[in-house]
């Protein structure tokens, strides 16, 4: 008795098909995974400026984050108050210190209080620049955000800025996420531009 099995014709045939199919998943598959580290490093900025605001609320401080806007090389990060800071003689917070990036060389100060993130998956800043222009602090060029605490003729949690909007690119410079604040504080992640 003959057994039966698959031709040549027809395992090529499927061999075809299988190989046509997985070339059509594999960029699918890349497109989705570049895409979810745009948004793991979106959230991550977005939940840093949410804790921040809170802060600065609960706090009764204003605190402010700072992003790195040059050389290209380091727009890959930002640092920002996560508390106030203390006055060295009283030990007290006090609404007019606050905490600037170093310059070149110099150690970040008080670690516990002023953070450095970096952006994960080699994601930076685009261009244009986020926010209120600080200037050069040593070598890099620095913009900023500040949320009030409530004091001197602002609500609580307002943004220094009435909105901006932070974007975001990967390492390829073609996908670009969004990460908005708007004029009362409020953060938000988008895949779209905000509307002009």
């Amino acid at each position: 008795m003959r057994r039966k099995g698959f031709s040549l014709i027809e395992l090529a045939v499927v061999m075809a098909i299988v190989i046509i199919m997985t070339g059509l998943v594999v960029p699918a598959f890349g497109r989705m995974v570049e895409t979810s580290r745009m948004q793991a490093a979106a959230y991550q900025l977005a939940g840093d400026l949410k804790l921040m605001r809170e802060n600065a609320v609960l706090y009764q401080a204003d605190l402010t984050m700072y992003f790195c806007t040059n050389p290209t090389t380091d727009r890959t990060f930002y640092c920002f108050e996560l508390l106030p800071r203390l006055d060295s003689t009283t030990g007290l917070p006090r609404a007019y210190l606050h905490y600037n990036p170093p310059t070149d060389g110099e150690a970040w100060p008080d670690p516990g209080r002023f953070l450095r993130r970096d952006f994960p998956y080699a994601v930076k800043l685009a261009l244009p620049k986020p926010f209120t222009y600080v200037g050069y602090i040593g070598s890099r060029e620095y913009y900023k955000v500040s949320f009030y605490s409530g004091n001197g003729g602002h609500f609580r949690g307002q943004p220094s800025v009435l909105g901006g909007t932070v974007n975001l690119v990967d390492q390829t410079g073609k996908r670009n996420w969004y990460v908005i604040v708007d004029s009362v504080g409020r953060v938000r992640v988008s895949a779209q531009p905000p509307a002009s």
